[in-house]
């Protein structure tokens, strides 16, 4: 449902980027042959998008460099999890030369996102990790990036320049972000840092709350 509402408000050219981990079975009857079993949520549900009318276009890894450790001894640990894109019609707006490495010297659109990040009022840490995002990244479904611990939230939190990546793959300069479920502000501090504008959607006062203190630091 939520889904549908934003295939309603999207560009007919626009893309949704859908980041999914999955999940395991709960403890239950060791005979049971689900029992301890992956639950398939990623994949799941990217095929009940496609068949409510979303092109499945691909499916991307995301390979975590630092994953959580875990305790288990019969399985290999779980250091991924899923990106998928997705678009509202056949044809659709998708920057491959976003994803591909390309030397400092570029010219074009590049070199003004880069200036325009040099030139910005951001910290020198997060200035780097936007321009990392833009410079580096071949054209690969495979994408090797490290989780970043927020320092106010419990929690995992997707990692800037994971949104990013898709950002610039699918939108260009001064196009809108939707994210509908915001959490801390991530996908709106990427499409700010690159020059998009964003709306966020957070039913949890509390993360939306994180969210404008960390749009606050981050823009101070």
């Amino acid at each position: 449902a939520v889904f549908a509402e934003v295939r309603r408000v999207l560009t007919d050219d626009g893309t949704l980027w859908l980041n999914l981990g999955d999940s395991y079975t709960g403890s239950g009857e060791g005979g049971n042959p689900v029992y301890r079993s992956p639950v398939g949520i990623p994949w799941r549900v990217a095929f009940a998008l496609q068949t409510d009318g979303w092109y499945l276009r691909s499916d991307v890894i995301w390979s975590k460099s630092n994953p959580m450790p875990e305790s288990v001894t019969d399985r290999p640990t779980k250091s991924h999890e899923y990106v998928f894109l997705l678009s509202k019609a056949a044809r659709y707006y998708y920057d491959a030369d976003a994803h591909s490495v390309w030397s400092i010297n570029a010219t074009g659109n590049r070199e003004r996102e880069c200036l325009a990040i040099i030139d910005s009022d951001l910290p020198t840490p997060d200035k780097w990790d936007a321009l990392k995002a833009m410079m580096s990244g071949a054209q690969s479904g495979v994408w090797r990036i490290a989780t970043k611990p927020f320092a106010d939230a419990h929690f995992a939190v997707m990692p800037v320049e994971l949104a990013q990546r898709c950002i610039r793959a699918g939108s260009q300069a001064g196009d809108t972000i939707l994210d509908p479920f915001g959490g801390v502000g991530t996908t709106g501090l990427a499409a700010v840092w690159l020059r998009r504008k964003a709306v966020l959607i957070e039913l949890n006062p509390e993360y939306a709350e994180m969210a404008r203190r960390r749009f606050a630091a981050a823009t101070a």
